[in-house]
């Protein structure tokens, strides 16, 4: 009987870890569900779940209150299911096999799940530390007692714009220094950067079409592309409102970096990186900057320029190897316009579009940085002088409190203006709300209270669903519309 149950137990696990692909139409088989994964402003949210009951039920017999479905964790370890909460159905009715609503007797019942940007549990992904010990996605238990169902097997998830993607992966060995190659104990580093990409249909060796490099954020890490696609709606700039700018629709490419795009080539005494926020010259400045302005007044200098030193910890670790990727990536594709490649990214993205616009400007048509953690400090005087030639647009929102715009995008932007850049836009909010009309702040609020009907608000971080909704405007020029006039 044991020996039952572990192969029971083992093939259950299998069958989850086999259907991590997202699908743009999936039918579940008898006693197995396909869940229906919305990609939302806030990220990925279950919409419904189609499921197989393997008996016919009659539409009435079908309530939404008498299903449970239970969140499982899977340990690639043990292979055994923890559940990890539960969702919250909102209705549930007789469908087809697709999950439209029937009113004859039907083995196929679909639950309708609450969507909002305050639901519990309405993530598929395992967002928990050290997630590469799980498989990348919870699995359910669908279970109604009035009707005896049970059913622990997901056959699949769905998402039509997903879908659109392809996933891959690039690896890229990091040259090692004169100083570590005489080190016995030195060992060799690799990057493995996971990507997802989008090629138009239309796309061809005489319909050229342009590439957006899209930097994902923080929150973005890890080892699964679908979460860069979801977590912040990035499988919009694939969409048909923001393709349609491009005449032959343009590319996607969006490569993910497990730990983060702020690790930089600067190393502590103990071989430890860096990260970028790492502002150490700054506290340098405070104490020189009064006295070097005092020895102004009585030094004479040489006609020849100061030479410029390069800010503490400003590169980022993953320059080269992106550079490697996209190289790669353009071999293979043909149909990619090379003077046309846009770099755009939020957050830590946005620091990484800065990094890479700054190390390699001769790649880039165009860029737009999102809520960018890029400290103008790091930028020298040099640097933002041969900015002013790259188009920019820049985003944020005001009362950003993740990333602070003052200390980023905020001088940055006037930095350029004195410089006498020309082609530099941006798109400033007051705070980031909900543009579709469906979310509000407080849902529940009466007529009377001041809440009701206000949109729900999301933190001002959240910049990019601005932008992944085509809400970026200048004098009449949308963000995506001016990047499909930009050309090297």
């Amino acid at each position: 009987m044991k020996r039952i149950l572990f192969f029971s137990v083992f093939a259950l696990a299998l069958q989850f870890a086999f259907s991590q692909n997202f699908q743009s139409s999936l039918e579940p088989s008898a006693n197995q569900s396909v869940v229906y994964v919305a990609s939302c402003d806030w990220g990925a949210c279950i919409e419904k779940i189609v499921l197989h009951s393997a008996q016919i039920i009659p539409p009435n017999k079908i309530k939404a209150e008498d299903f449970k479905v239970s969140q499982i964790l899977y340990p690639k370890s043990t292979n055994i299911g923890m559940t990890k909460g539960s969702l919250c159905v909102t209705d549930a009715f007789a469908s087809d096999s697709l999950g439209n609503r029937i009113s004859s007797s039907s083995d196929y019942i679909t639950l309708l799940t609450d969507v909002h940007p305050s639901a519990e549990n309405s993530s598929p992904f395992v967002d928990i530390t050290l997630s590469d010990r799980f498989y990348p996605y919870y699995g359910y238990k669908i279970t109604n007692s009035e009707l005896k169902i049970s059913i622990t097997k997901t056959k699949g998830f769905v998402n039509s714009d997903i879908a659109k993607f392809s996933r891959s992966k690039y690896e890229y060995k990091i040259p090692a220094t004169e100083e570590e190659k005489a080190n016995p104990k030195y060992q060799e580093e690799t990057v493995t950067l996971n990507y997802a990409s989008f090629i138009p249909d239309g796309a061809s060796d005489t319909k050229k079409v342009p590439l957006i490099l899209w930097f994902h954020g923080m929150g973005e890490n890890g080892t699964n592309p679908y979460k860069v696609l979801f977590g912040t709606k990035a499988s919009a700039l694939a969409g048909e409102k923001i393709q349609s700018y491009f005449e032959n629709g343009a590319a996607i490419l969006a490569p993910q970096v497990s730990s983060s795009w702020l690790v930089t080539t600067e190393k502590n005494s103990v071989g430890i990186r860096y990260w970028a926020p790492v502002d150490k010259d700054s506290v340098v400045k405070k104490v020189t900057k009064p006295l070097s302005g005092l020895f102004d007044k009585f030094l004479v200098y040489d006609d020849e320029p100061k030479q410029e030193k390069t800010p503490f910890a400003a590169t980022s670790l993953y320059t080269e190897a992106v550079k490697k990727l996209l190289f790669s990536f353009l071999a293979e594709h043909q149909e990619i316009d090379r003077t046309r490649i846009y770099a755009g990214g939020c957050s830590a993205g946005g620091y990484m579009v800065m990094n890479m616009i700054l190390e390699s400007p001769e790649i880039f048509a165009a860029a737009f940085p999102v809520c960018e953690f890029y400290l103008d400090s790091k930028i020298t005087s040099s640097q933002i002088k041969k900015l002013t030639e790259m188009p920019l647009w820049f985003v944020y929102a005001e009362n950003d409190e993740s990333v602070n715009p003052q200390n980023n995008s905020v001088p940055t932007i006037k930095r350029l203006k004195e410089a006498g850049a020309e082609n530099l836009h941006s798109s400033v909010f007051r705070n980031v709300v909900d543009l579709s009309g469906k979310y509000l702040l407080n849902r529940n609020a009466d007529k009377d209270d001041e809440e009701y009907g206000l949109p729900y608000e999301y933190p001002g971080h959240y910049s990019w669903i601005y932008v992944m909704n085509d809400a970026c405007r200048e004098d009449n020029l949308t963000l995506f519309e001016w990047l499909s006039r930009q050309q090297r």
